[in-house]
C-alpha cells in the first residue's frame, strides 16, 4: 500500500512540515517520531511512503506538525483526528490533499459533549463503497443533529448534474466528519460541487452553502489510485445549539435506594429527571476522595487526597453483588433504612457503613474480580496513580495520619518501595488491593452513569478544584510541582474582611512548564474519561494566586503571585507622591491597639 501526503503550509526559514500517525511508518502515534515532508518552495509539501502495516480496523489516523532545528514547535488543532479508511485492496495508492487545521470558530461543536451526546448520530452510516479508481470528498459538519445529513451535488452525472432530486448523501462514519467516495472512472474533471443540508425526514434539500462552488482540478488518477480531498468545512444557516442544565452535588441526590447519601447510581435518576425537564447538562461538585481523618471534617469536597481517586462513599451498593451471609446482608439493609431516615447526611456513619460492606464484599468477590480481564485492564491503565494512592491510604491508616511528614517510615516517596506493598506475601497486600478494588468499582459505575446520560442526550459536567490538599498523594509523590511553604487563598473583600485561607499549597509553575504541564494534561485527560465538560474552580489561579505565608491563619498577609511591582516612577506618574515609609511601614495607632486588646495592650507592645 502506498500513501502520498500533500499539504500547503508556508513555513519560515528552517521550519519543516512533518506527519505522524497510527502506523509504524508514521511514528506509531508519537509526534516525536514524525516523518518530514519534502518541498521545493517552502509552501507545497509532499511525502510518499510504502507500508505493509494494515491495521485490523482498516483505518489510519494521522496529523501534521512543524519542526524547527529538530524541535517540535507547532501542532495542528486536533479536535478530531484525520481518519483514512482503507479498502480491501492492499496495493491501493492513496493520495491525500490536506489543509493545515486551525482552531475553527465552531470548535465547541467538536467536543465530546456534542459528538457523543447532544448531536450524536442515532445511527452510524456504513463506510462508503470503495472503487479501484476513486475520489473521496470529506467535510466537517458537526452542527447537524440526527435529522440531517450532508449531501453533495455538482456538475457530474454521478453528482446529479445539479439536479436536487439526485443529491448524493455523505456517510457520517467518522462523525462529525462526513465523506463519500465516487467512481473516478465516471467523472470528468474539473469538478464543481456544493455541500447541501439534507432533511432525512422530509427527504429533500433544505439548505445550501452560502459560498462559491467548490472546485477539484484533474488529479490524473491511474488504476488503483484514490484521491482524497479533506479538511473542508460545510456551513449552513442553522440556529446555534442552546441548552439548560442543573448544578447539584452527588451527595445531595439521596434516594430511597441510597445508603444515606447520593451515589453514582443516583446520577442515573437525576438524568431521568433532566430528560423529563428537557435539560442537557448536569454539573456536580468534586467527587474525589477526601479521607484525611475519617471524620466529618473530611466532608469538604475541595480538599482531596488524590486528584484521580474517587470517594468511596459514592459507591452504589445496590449495583454490587449481595453478601452471601444473609445475616450480614440483612444488617446492612436495616442500616440503609436508618441512614435514609436522617434529615441530613451522617458523613462518618455513611462512610463506615459503605467501607464495611466493601471490605466484606472484597473478601467474598475480590480474588475473582482482581483476576478479571476488565479489572486488569483498568489497573494497567491507571497504575501510575492507583498504586501510590492505595499505598498512601494504607499508610494513612497504619500511622493514624494523612500527614506523611509525620510517618516514621516512607515519608519520602520513592517509586521503588511501592512494589513491596503489592507483594501477595506482604501484610499490606490485602488492604492496598482493597483500595484498588474500590476504585475499579467507582470507575465502572461512573462510566455506566456517563453512558446512560449520553443515551439520553445529556452530559455530565465535572468540577476540578484549583488546589490539592497538603496531605495528599500528589504532595507526597510530586512535591516538586508545589510550593509547600505557601498557602492559597483569597484577599479580603466585601464577603470576608480577613480574606480566605484555603490551606492548599500553591503551584510551582516554573517546574510545571519544563515538562509541558504534564501534571495538568494527565489530570484533564483522566477527567475527560467521565465528563464531557468540567468547571475549573478558581480558574484565575492559572494566572495568579493569592499566596499566604504558612504561619498565617487568615488571608490578610497574602500577596498575589505572580505580581508585577510598581516602581517609584510609575507611582509618581499617577500623581501620587512617593513616600517610602508610608507605603512600606504598617500604620499602627495606640488607639487601635487599645480598642483591639484592651487590658493586654502593654503585653502586645512588648
Amino acid at each position: 500500500m502506498t500513501l502520498t501526503f500533500n499539504i500547503e503550509y508556508r513555513t519560515n526559514w528552517g521550519e519543516v512540515v512533518k506527519v505522524w500517525g497510527s502506523i509504524p511508518e508514521l511514528g506509531d502515534n508519537n509526534p516525536m517520531n514524525a516523518i518530514p515532508l519534502n518541498t521545493i518552495d517552502g509552501v507545497k509539501w509532499t511525502l510518499t511512503i510504502e507500508t505493509d502495516s494494515i491495521p485490523s480496523d482498516k483505518k489510519i489516523n494521522y496529523a501534521y506538525c512543524i519542526y524547527s532545528k529538530e524541535e517540535l514547535i507547532r501542532n495542528e488543532w486536533n479536535g478530531i483526528d484525520r481518519c483514512l479508511y482503507l479498502s480491501s485492496r492492499d496495493q491501493q495508492h492513496y493520495i491525500l490533499s490536506d489543509c493545515w487545521k486551525l482552531l475553527p470558530e465552531n470548535a465547541s461543536y467538536f467536543s465530546s459533549a456534542f459528538t457523543n451526546s447532544f448531536l450524536a448520530p442515532k445511527q452510524m452510516d456504513k463506510k462508503p463503497r470503495a472503487y479501484a479508481k476513486g475520489l473521496i470528498i470529506k467535510t466537517y459538519a458537526p452542527e447537524l443533529n440526527s435529522r440531517y445529513a450532508v449531501g453533495v451535488i455538482g456538475n457530474q452525472k454521478s453528482l446529479g448534474n445539479w439536479n436536487t432530486e439526485q443529491v448524493k448523501l455523505l456517510s457520517n462514519i467518522h462523525f462529525p466528519e462526513w465523506q463519500i467516495e465516487l467512481n473516478a472512472n465516471q467523472l470528468t474533471f474539473p469538478i464543481e460541487y456544493k455541500f447541501v443540508l439534507y432533511d432525512r425526514i422530509e427527504a429533500k434539500i433544505v439548505g445550501w452553502e452560502n459560498s462559491h462552488n467548490r472546485y477539484i482540478p484533474n488529479p490524473k488518477l491511474k488504476n488503483n489510485e484514490t484521491f482524497i480531498v479533506g479538511d473542508q468545512y460545510a456551513t449552513f444557516n442553522l440556529a446555534p445549539w442552546r441548552g439548560t442544565g442543573v448544578a447539584i452535588p452527588v451527595f445531595s441526590l439521596k434516594s430511597e435506594s441510597s445508603y444515606g447519601v447520593g451515589d453514582f447510581g443516583d446520577l442515573k435518576k437525576i438524568v431521568d429527571w433532566a430528560k423529563v425537564t428537557k435539560q442537557k447538562v448536569i454539573q456536580i461538585l468534586p467527587i474525589n476522595d477526601t479521607a484525611i481523618t475519617h471524620t466529618w471534617t473530611d466532608s469538604y469536597p475541595y480538599n482531596s487526597i488524590s486528584i484521580y481517586a474517587f470517594h468511596p462513599m459514592y459507591v452504589d451498593l445496590n449495583q454490587l453483588p449481595e453478601l452471601k451471609n444473609k445475616t450480614q446482608q440483612n444488617k446492612f439493609k436495616k442500616k440503609q433504612k436508618e441512614l435514609n431516615k436522617l434529615l441530613s447526611v451522617d458523613y462518618e456513619e455513611v462512610n463506615k457503613t459503605k467501607l464495611d460492606y466493601l471490605k466484606l464484599l472484597f473478601t467474598q468477590e475480590g480474588k475473582k474480580v482482581l483476576q478479571s480481564k476488565s479489572y486488569l485492564s483498568f489497573f494497567d491503565d491507571n497504575k501510575e496513580w492507583l498504586q501510590p494512592y492505595a499505598v498512601f491510604s494504607h499508610l494513612r491508616n497504619t500511622y493514624g495520619t494523612a500527614d506523611f511528614r509525620n510517618w516514621p517510615k516512607y515519608n519520602k516517596y520513592e517509586e521503588t518501595f511501592i512494589k513491596e506493598f503489592y507483594d501477595p506475601s506482604s501484610d499490606s497486600y490485602k488492604e492496598v488491593s482493597l483500595y484498588c478494588f474500590i476504585q475499579y468499582i467507582l470507575h465502572e459505575q461512573l462510566i455506566s452513569a456517563r453512558n446512560y446520560a449520553h443515551s439520553q442526550g445529556i452530559v455530565l459536567k465535572g468540577d476540578i478544584p484549583i488546589g490539592i490538599s497538603k496531605n495528599s498523594v500528589e504532595a507526597w509523590k510530586e512535591d516538586y510541582y508545589f510550593h509547600i511553604n505557601g498557602q492559597a487563598g483569597a484577599p479580603p473583600d466585601a464577603f470576608s474582611k480577613n480574606g480566605q485561607n484555603w490551606g492548599f499549597p500553591t503551584y510551582n509553575w516554573d517546574v510545571m512548564e519544563k515538562d509541558g504541564y504534564k501534571w495538568w494534561v494527565k489530570r484533564f485527560q483522566k477527567m475527560a474519561e467521565y465528563f464531557d465538560a468540567y468547571r475549573i474552580d478558581h480558574i484565575l489561579g492559572f494566572f495568579r494566586i493569592w499566596e499566604i505565608p504558612m504561619n498565617a491563619v487568615h488571608g490578610l498577609l497574602g500577596q498575589f503571585s505572580p505580581a508585577l511591582p510598581m516602581s517609584r516612577e510609575e507611582i509618581e506618574s499617577y500623581g501620587l507622591p512617593f513616600k517610602e515609609e508610608f507605603y512600606t511601614t504598617p500604620f499602627i495607632h495606640e488607639y487601635f491597639l487599645e480598642q483591639l486588646f484592651g487590658p493586654y495592650v502593654n503585653e502586645v507592645k512588648d
